[in-house]
């Protein structure tokens, strides 16, 4: 046992023996703050994180709350940006006393807020960001937990994708953020005889895409590797389509651009053949509890064919919840304690907190969008599920 994970035990043991009273004696819900992207570019992925914690936080409260007590979600906006976010979190932990933390959802204010979650010793779960930089080196700290795969994972499964298509010389594109450096760098890191041949990044939340364009077009590489998501990856598409980029390019696109909402928002126009990963498509039929999640989803949002954000809202909650259980208490060092090696069965199998990193082991989709007879939107197929 390493003396990090001993003096997490030690916490655990602690918040149990001396605060499960204080905690048990509480009444009340357990307030859990909430802080997503719900306005701008990035709303349709906050939006779908939130559906997922909601109908987590359903399910909980139908089954009688956590230690007894109801869950009450305290939802803020963060609008991409850090500054927003980092004084969301000091609102909700000075006004409403809120210990534990869901969201952000990017790699650029998930580093924000967990600073403050660090100073403040309340407990942030990452549903969503990807950066390696968030619980790396002087980063990891007791109180952040981070749930999607990292960069680094990230940058191993796509030189092994990009073989696959053949790929001989990369272009690399996307948002001038930590995610985009760090996966760049993974793959760069990985990608051995395959060569480079210029990157262009852009400012979050660009929406003019001409000049990257150009300079991609006139660039002497057979694939593109970019990050731009949400509204703005939908943007580059469609102003790329007139000039042929898709035609004269491969594509491999990061940032869960296999989400099945992208798929439907650009419909007819979604280049075959793109290449994408995301953390969940409501078309998987090889789990039971998948499509058991699947099939409330469904009914919580009124429509069948569901997106992949909220699987990464929804097993913030059943982390977070299973971790109050085993900690029998609300008190933060206790609960973030038994977050440390904590493993818990998701709609995609059973996933586990590395004690040493705090990163979970979620697994992830890859897969080809290809147009499907009878419907004007695209599915990823040849899809694999990355453990």
């Amino acid at each position: 046992m390493t003396y990090r994970k001993a003096m997490k035990s030690c916490a655990l043991a602690l918040g149990t023996a001396v605060l499960a009273t204080a905690a048990m004696a509480q009444d009340g819900p357990i307030k859990v703050g909430v802080i997503l992207p719900m306005s701008g570019g990035g709303a349709y992925v906050g939006e779908g994180i939130y559906a997922g914690v909601d109908l987590a936080v359903k399910q909980v409260n139908e089954a009688g709350g956590v230690l007894g007590r109801p869950l009450q979600v305290l939802l803020r906006d963060e609008q991409l940006r850090p500054d927003v976010s980092t004084a969301a979190m000091r609102e909700l932990i000075t006004l409403e006393g809120v210990q534990h933390f869901i969201g952000p959802a990017t790699s650029a204010t998930s580093l924000a807020n967990s600073q403050i979650a660090r100073e403040e010793k309340v407990v942030n779960i990452s549903p969503s960001a990807k950066t390696e930089a968030l619980t790396a080196g002087d980063n990891l700290h007791d109180y952040i937990f981070q749930l999607a795969p990292t960069t680094d994972v990230d940058g191993v499964r796509t030189v092994e994708v990009l073989r696959g298509m053949g790929t001989e010389s990369i272009c690399f594109t996307g948002f001038d953020y930590a995610y985009t450096h760090d996966w760049f760098a993974a793959i760069r890191a990985n990608m051995g005889d395959i060569t480079e041949a210029g990157e262009f990044l852009v400012p979050m939340n660009a929406t003019d895409f001409s000049a990257t364009i150009t300079q991609l077009l006139s660039s002497d590489c057979d694939t593109i590797v970019g990050t731009q998501y949400g509204g703005s990856f939908i943007a580059f598409v469609k102003q790329a389509t007139p000039f042929g980029l898709f035609e004269s390019k491969k594509v491999l696109w990061g940032s869960n651009t296999g989400d099945h909402a992208v798929a439907a928002a650009l419909g007819a126009e979604l280049p075959g053949g793109l290449w994408a990963s995301a953390a969940d498509v409501w078309y998987y039929e090889g789990e039971d509890s998948h499509a058991a999640y699947q099939q409330a989803l469904a009914a919580h949002q009124g429509r069948k064919e569901t997106d992949m954000w909220p699987i990464t809202g929804y097993n913030a909650v059943k982390f977070l919840t299973a971790a109050i259980e085993a900690a029998g208490t609300t008190e933060p060092t206790a609960v973030a304690a038994a977050l440390d090696g904590l493993t818990i069965q998701t709609p995609l199998g059973e996933i586990t907190i590395d004690p040493e990193t705090n990163r979970a082991n979620s697994p992830e989709f890859y897969g080809r969008f290809e147009p499907q007879e009878g419907s004007d939107v695209a599915r990823m197929t040849d899809l694999r599920l990355v453990r």
